[in-house]
């Protein structure tokens, strides 16, 4: 008596088989179809993909997680081209997978590469110190520099520091070489979730702390090697003391930072109102933006001897 396998498809499993691949090859179609009307939108899905990639990284919670939605990706595209690989919604699909995956592992690698060592708590520190850039900020009366210590190995490499605008000398500038004492504190957390985060902006910034001086600041040296960094930072500085020599006030303020983006010269009620009247996006960098194509438009309408005295 011959042996059957009971484990092998009998003649009523084929109507249901067949019944399977009729609904998956009508998805297919629509699919298919759908993607054949958009497909000049089609690669407008790219940077959503790479900045879905990018979002993950900021709202997944540390390496394992990150890990786990590469892998996740890179199955998706597998997948994708493996099932429907002959398609135009397959191959997009797959496209858009591998962009999220590559958005991921960019700012990734991105972190570490810039990762530096941070404070982990509030202390006292007196040191040597090489200037990278120098901001003024009228509104609180103050000087913020970001400063690089020089042979401190208990501090990290780079610190921003407020110092009281009548301490500040006029040689403070980027290059000079100074010894201060100074109150320092870890990158501050947001405050509330979803407000601003200092501490992720300092991270990729190489701020590793902040701090306040304390007494005056001693100018060791005014030679020192200024990088490109360092010349952009005294070049948008001039621009800023040009701009605000010739406006006075909140006026001042609010063109300076128009013109550089630097929004320190702005006396906090002048700050209140624009946010309060939705005009606060003004006085970052879409204003600059904004700045620039209004100069755009209207330099080349002025006459020759306004543009050039």
């Amino acid at each position: 008596m011959p042996v059957t396998d009971a484990s092998a498809p009998s003649i009523a499993d084929r109507p249901l088989q067949s019944g399977v691949s009729k609904r998956l090859a009508r998805f297919s179609s629509r699919m298919e179809l759908l993607f054949e009307r958009e497909r000049d939108q089609l690669p407008l899905w790219l940077p959503v993909g790479f900045g879905l990639g990018i979002a993950a990284w900021f709202v997944l919670p540390d390496s394992r997680a990150w890990t786990a939605f590469l892998l996740a990706a890179a199955a998706a595209v597998a997948g994708f081209l493996a099932l429907a690989g002959g398609t135009r919604w397959g191959r997009a699909l797959a496209i858009f997978s591998l962009a999220a995956m590559i958005g991921c592992g960019h700012v990734w690698l991105r972190s570490q590469s810039v990762a530096e060592p941070t404070l982990k708590r509030a202390r006292m520190a007196e040191f040597e110190a090489r200037v990278a850039s120098f901001q003024r900020l009228p509104a609180k009366e103050a000087v913020r520099l970001v400063v690089e210590p020089v042979d401190a190995t208990d501090l990290p490499p780079k610190l921003r520091i407020n110092v009281p605008q009548d301490k500040a000398d006029s040689r403070l500038q980027p290059g000079a070489r100074i010894r201060l004492k100074a109150w320092l504190m870890p990158p501050a957390p947001m405050a509330v979730p979803g407000a601003y985060d200092f501490a992720r902006v300092a991270w990729f910034q190489g701020i590793g702390g902040t701090g306040r001086a304390l007494g005056e600041v001693q100018i060791l040296s005014t030679e020192g090697k200024q990088g490109w960094s360092a010349r952009i930072s005294m070049w948008r500085q001039r621009l800023a003391d040009h701009v605000g020599g010739k406006l006075e006030g909140g006026e001042g303020g609010i063109a300076v930072a128009l013109a550089t983006g630097d929004q320190g010269a702005i006396p906090e009620e002048d700050a209140e109102a624009m946010r309060r009247s939705g005009l606060a996006h003004l006085l970052s960098v879409s204003g600059l933006h904004l700045t620039a194509a209004v100069g755009a438009v209207m330099l080349p309408s002025l006459p020759v001897t306004s543009r050039f005295g």
